[in-house]
């Protein structure tokens, strides 16, 4: 997948992460699904010590609309600051998180989270990097085993839980699956 955006990685304290997923549906039915302001509890269900997303507040303004900002609040009553940083419809959307309440607050100074979106035979490859930036160089080691051991794995659910969705909504109603 093109990266038409800088690669911010490669930064010293940067610890970033790359997972990719194939959604059988078009692209822009999956963009709209993903950055749609009331996804984060349908798709960001938790995973090992990483808290699932309960809901959102106090959005500023439309989330299709770069600048905008809201509070996230995770299951285990811990917050983050999210806000949209680019929105382009339908291959590129992008945030940044900062402010922690919980012990992430203690090795991250911010992240950022970008999604891209590209029309594939059948249906769309959807990448996401979540990038966090450490506080400095000694958070970075405990940060990248924290990434490898726990973030990765709640970003492969998040992506698991699109194709979910994308799967029953295309059942015929009256079927489970």
């Amino acid at each position: 997948m093109s990266n038409k955006h800088n690669d911010r990685s490669a930064a010293p304290l940067n610890v970033a992460v790359t997972r990719e997923v194939f959604v059988p549906r078009p692209m822009q039915e999956v963009f709209d699904f993903v950055a749609a302001e009331d996804v984060l509890p349908k798709i960001l269900t938790g995973y090992g010590m990483v808290p699932g997303v309960a809901s959102t507040s106090g959005v500023s303004g439309p989330w299709d609309r770069t600048g905008s900002h809201r509070v996230v609040h995770l299951a285990d009553g811990s917050t983050v600051n999210e806000g949209l940083t680019h929105y382009d419809r339908p291959s590129y959307f992008a945030y940044r998180v900062s402010d922690p309440s919980f012990a992430l607050k203690h090795l991250m100074t911010q992240a950022r989270g970008e999604f891209w979106f590209e029309q594939a035979d059948g249906g769309t490859k959807t990448k996401w990097t979540y990038t966090f930036q450490a506080k400095n160089g000694l958070a970075k080691l405990p940060l990248l085993l924290f990434v490898k051991s726990q973030w990765k794995g709640y970003m492969e659910v998040c992506l698991a839980n699109i194709v979910a969705h994308f799967a029953s909504a295309a059942a015929p109603s009256g079927f489970a699956r």
